[in-house]
């Protein structure tokens, strides 16, 4: 009697690191992932609030979760992120999530500060989460997935938005060119680029009936995205269904850029 084959975007049993996933797109893609069966291993910058999400997630869909702290704007943000990737073991896929956008403000109005900090977390930290998983599966001899979590200001100038969409853009930049190092290894590299997503770091634009409405306008679709459809999208890069695809970044932003 012949098997079943999987289906398209399956992960079951697939193990993932997923960095940023305490909220909003992050916990969307670590509950999708826990939900379809995949062992998955989380991080947020608090400790407790990774130990408390990854249990939440294993007893609502009895999955196999872990939860790390790593905050990689810290100095020592290599040995934090060698240290989780030890304890998780060998990983099939790694989704980098975490982002910062603190910072609405004209240029001549941010500071170094702000600038440094948005860029260790948005850039350099894609980069060395990256660069460790990716020595990891060459070592192991081990193809690996990985997903940046990008957006659509990495495309179109935003407003107000310059470092944060000049970090996205610099992400778009390195996942492609990641992909083209490493594509004879085995190791993928895409990226997601979201639009308007409806999370709690964009409610106070979803409050502004105004702004909401002229942010909407622009949308073919005429909504936010919700994380869950973003999350559908970096779980399909991660698995063996995307195995001939890297180097690619797909837009989910309901017709923004088309527009």
């Amino acid at each position: 009697m012949s098997g079943t084959a999987p289906g398209i975007g399956d992960i079951t049993d697939k193990r993932l690191l997923i960095i940023g996933a305490s909220r909003g797109i992050g916990l969307a893609i670590a509950t999708r992932a826990a939900q379809q069966g995949a062992v998955v291993h989380l991080t947020a910058r608090s400790a407790q609030a990774a130990t408390d999400t990854a249990a939440a997630i294993a007893t609502q869909h009895g999955a196999r979760a872990t939860g790390h702290g790593l905050d990689l704007a810290a100095s020592d943000a290599t040995a934090r992120l060698d240290a989780v990737l030890e304890v998780a073991g060998e990983l099939d896929a790694l989704i980098y999530n975490a982002g910062l956008s603190h910072v609405y403000a004209r240029p001549e109005n941010i500071s170094d500060a702000d600038f440094d900090q948005i860029m260790a977390v948005n850039l350099r930290g894609p980069f060395l989460a990256a660069r460790a998983f990716g020595a990891r599966c060459l070592r192991q001899r081990r193809p690996g997935a990985i997903v940046f979590i990008a957006s659509v200001a990495g495309f179109v100038g935003s407003p107000r938005l310059s470092v944060y969409a000049a970090s996205k853009a610099g992400m778009l930049g390195l996942s492609r060119s990641l992909a083209v190092d490493w594509a004879a290894d085995g190791i993928r590299v895409n990226a997601v680029a979201p639009g308007w997503v409806a999370t709690d770091m964009t409610q106070g634009l979803q409050d502004n009936p105004r702004l909401h409405e002229r942010l909407t306008t622009r949308v073919p679709m005429g909504r936010f995205a919700q994380p869950e459809e973003i999350a559908d999208v970096a779980l399909f890069l991660a698995s063996d269904s995307a195995r001939y695809v890297t180097g690619s970044v797909y837009s989910v932003d309901g017709g923004l850029l088309a527009g």
